[in-house]
């Protein structure tokens, strides 16, 4: 299957070679290069079996000055890139365009995760400074898109989501996303199949003005392992690998199909968990998620409070980040007992290793210049 996500090449740009190059791994990293940002835990649709949903019950956010004041700490960190994800729905935060301002004119990279709907209240600022805008659809109908993503007043908003795709795609300078996430009745409750509009999906991701179309499997709770692979019926598992073989048809220089790291696993039914032979995480040092309820070492254990790092209402990010605390759960943490789900950065974990066994002299290998802050 062409087009796969690959991460590993991310760790020969020269500035995160250099990072690499550069700690200390016995003490770890001054600060990472990426912060994911759920800048609040509330949204305003109600997904049906929303992973996030046991999160969003206390509706926490960062104050506005708060996150504001987030922005200047990552900053004077050194941190390159923050996704706005969640959680809740990022740009619902009433404060979300000043801080991306703030962002953007510090040349720190911005990538968001959104659902849609507040874009055309963000329009200029996420035009002028957004890297990337990933709107998660998972729908071509408005049909469809009502039963996997309804609002909380219970009226449709997909059309107007589309609409507001099509005005960021007038005047956007980053790229935009179709997110479709594959799901069928085996996810939950009162949850559909989306198998039969992934290609029409993508047909209206390229009417829309979108640069790429985005399948990714989905996840559940099993054998005591969060986001282990959802298993899904075969027979629809077949119906949409036709469909996902046809979407090389539709790509043209400036619009492209990426297909998640995990997806061939979820269409051929693999149940296995992905087993680790490294007992330390790398990328913990590199990346890490901010929340309204605590900072975690990655977003794979957002609300797990036994990988939770710091409260940031009333700590620094560089007093959680030198902490004490986040020196014990890094210390915790071991990949090879504790994530046994199939990890997006599993490759880049080893890759990461092997650099630090060999310390690489630049010279050895071949280092890009930036193309791409988020690793």
């Amino acid at each position: 299957m062409s087009n796969r996500m690959d991460l590993t090449e991310k760790v020969y740009q020269r500035f995160v070679y250099e990072k690499i190059n550069d700690t200390d791994w016995s003490k770890g990293t001054s600060a990472p290069l990426v912060v994911e940002l759920d800048t609040t835990e509330a949204c305003d649709l109600a997904c049906p079996n929303c992973i996030s949903a046991d999160v969003m019950e206390t509706q926490n956010r960062f104050s506005n000055d708060r996150l504001l004041k987030l922005g200047r700490e990552f900053y004077q960190a050194g941190v390159k890139a923050v996704v706005l994800i969640g959680g809740g729905e990022p740009l619902a935060h009433p404060a979300v365009g000043e801080f991306m301002e703030y962002l953007g004119e510090h040349d720190i990279h911005i990538g968001i995760t959104t659902n849609g709907t507040f874009i055309r209240k963000h329009l200029d600022v996420i035009a002028k400074y957004s890297r990337w805008t990933r709107v998660s659809m998972d729908a071509a109908s408005e049909e469809l898109f009502g039963m996997l993503r309804p609002s909380k007043t219970g009226k449709s908003r997909f059309a107007f989501i589309v609409e507001n795709m099509r005005m960021l795609a007038r005047i956007k300078k980053g790229k935009l996303g179709y997110s479709y996430l594959i799901q069928t009745e085996a996810d939950g409750p009162g949850m559909v199949s989306n198998v039969h509009e992934i290609f029409q999906a993508a047909e209206l991701a390229k009417n829309i003005g979108c640069d790429y179309f985005e399948v990714k499997p989905s996840y559940q709770y099993r054998d005591g392992v969060d986001h282990a692979l959802m298993k899904h019926d075969q027979s629809l598992m077949q119906y949409a690998r036709d469909q996902i073989e046809r979407l090389d048809e539709l790509e043209t220089d400036g619009f492209k199909v990426t297909k998640a790291i995990n997806l061939e696993y979820s269409l051929e039914g693999v149940q296995e968990l992905q087993i680790k032979n490294y007992v330390t995480c790398p990328s913990v040092e590199l990346r890490t998620l901010v929340t309204p309820s605590g900072a975690y070492v990655c977003p794979y254990w957002r609300g797990k409070e036994k990988m939770n790092i710091g409260d940031l209402h009333d700590n620094s990010f560089r007093d959680i980040w030198d902490g004490q605390r986040r020196n014990d759960v890094v210390n915790y943490l071991n990949p090879s007992r504790h994530c046994s789900f199939h990890c997006l950065r599993h490759a880049t974990n080893n890759e990461v290793l092997s650099m630090i066994d060999t310390k690489r002299d630049s010279e050895a290998v071949e280092i890009s210049e930036e193309y791409d802050r988020f690793i």
